[in-house]
């Protein structure tokens, strides 16, 4: 995820101060592919059978299968076998969804074939390479243009070190978005982004709002994305706070801290720093490290709400714990003004130390960090200096 908003957590040594930083022009727009995990659209199976595997000793009139499932009578053959698989599925049975999924998939049905695919990808399959297996059941369902088999054809064709004959991601992927899937749509919009081409640029931004418009968070913070910079059209910042907002209020925590900012910015509207409170909290409280570290210093600053000292040093030590370079400085300012029980000046500088580089451990511009740490070191004896520099160093 790409974080835009950024402020200088102090503007003296006794002060502190919320100002706009650099936006980050960065055109990754989609995370690192979650662990893969049975997708909720494929479980398709009636109310009365789910109702009946999760009671099945207490159903009556139900026809009971060899294995113990609970089906339908009047199912046929090979419904019955994809209904079994995702009864195991659901089960955790990964071998016998396997056996059931590939028994339905090869009798021609497309859902089956798209678990059996996933199974392989997992690992459940009898085939020397899975995923050269998986690809087979997902080119089964793509004949008929399953969107989710589409989907999967487009990530292996995109991320797979071996070469199954599929081209281009990019096609794949517009196939699925095509035919309605909301990860194809996204993974699309992607594509069209980083191809750099503007015309691209201006369909990734379609694609991403009719993504959005279904419903999906990921797509909202995408769309907000899109706006906020400028990409694919004109940069819209209204646009932008309200996608933040929709995908934040869903539990996006990228698109909670950028409202948040927006609000305490005055960007993309009026500056309000009770809703800017508020949105940071959604967001520290996901646990994303920027988040906890602007609430902290928002409390401390007694904007939005009562200054709190130790609700703020509370959430600055959570962010600065994460790694969240601002967040760090405000806990090394908080220890060194005693603010955590105990003035600690040589736990301040490991802390400002650390504060100096991002995530990537590149260095951090910030003048002001710079005279705070310069500060510091005029109240250590050089030798300790030395030491603590060499212990944050060997952290990296």
């Amino acid at each position: 995820m790409i974080m835009f908003r950024s402020v200088l957590v102090l503007t003296c040594l006794t002060a502190f101060a919320i100002t706009p930083a650099h936006a980050r022009q960065d055109d990754d727009a989609l995370p690192a592919e979650e662990p893969l995990v049975f997708p909720g659209e494929l479980i398709l199976l009636p109310a009365d059978v789910q109702d009946a595997a999760q009671t099945e000793a207490q159903q009556e009139g139900a026809a009971e299968g060899d294995d113990g499932d609970v089906l339908p009578s009047d199912a046929n053959p090979v419904e019955d076998a994809y209904t079994r698989a995702q009864l195991a599925h659901a089960a955790g049975d990964w071998e016998t969804a396997r056996i059931y999924a590939e028994t339905a998939g090869s009798a021609g049905h497309d859902d089956a074939a798209v678990m059996a695919g996933l199974l392989a990808l997992d690992g459940w399959t009898e085939a020397a390479e899975p995923e050269a297996q998986a690809v087979r059941w997902f080119q089964r369902a793509a004949e008929d243009q399953h969107p989710v088999a589409l989907y999967h054809l487009g990530l292996i064709a995109r991320d797979s070190d071996t070469d199954h004959g599929l081209g281009s991601a990019r096609s794949w992927f517009r196939q699925s978005a095509e035919a309605g899937h909301v990860a194809g749509m996204i993974a699309y919009a992607d594509v069209l982004e980083k191809s750099g081409v503007p015309q691209d640029i201006a369909q990734s931004r379609i694609w991403t709002e009719r993504a959005a418009q279904l419903g999906s968070q990921e797509a909202m913070y995408q769309l907000a994305r899109l706006h906020d910079l400028g990409r694919g059209g004109e940069q819209d910042l209204v646009s932008a706070r309200h996608w933040y907002e929709q995908a934040g209020g869903l539990g996006h925590p990228e698109s909670a801290f950028e409202a948040g900012m927006m609000w305490a910015l005055g960007q993309g509207g009026e500056s309000d720093d009770v809703n800017a409170r508020r949105w940071l909290r959604l967001s520290a409280e996901t646990g994303y490290a920027p988040a906890q570290g602007q609430l902290g210093l928002m409390l401390y600053q007694g904007r939005g709400g009562p200054e709190n000292i130790d609700e703020a040093v509370h959430w600055v030590r959570l962010g600065s714990l994460a790694g969240d370079p601002e967040a760090q400085f405000i806990y090394a300012y908080a220890l060194a003004r005693g603010d955590t029980g105990e003035r600690d000046i040589e736990a301040a500088y490991g802390w400002v130390l650390r504060a100096a580089t991002d995530a990537e451990g590149l260095p951090l511009e910030n003048p002001v960090r710079d005279r705070f740490q310069a500060a510091l070191e005029g109240d250590l004896p050089l030798a300790t200096q030395i030491q603590i520099q060499e212990a944050v160093a060997a952290e990296r």
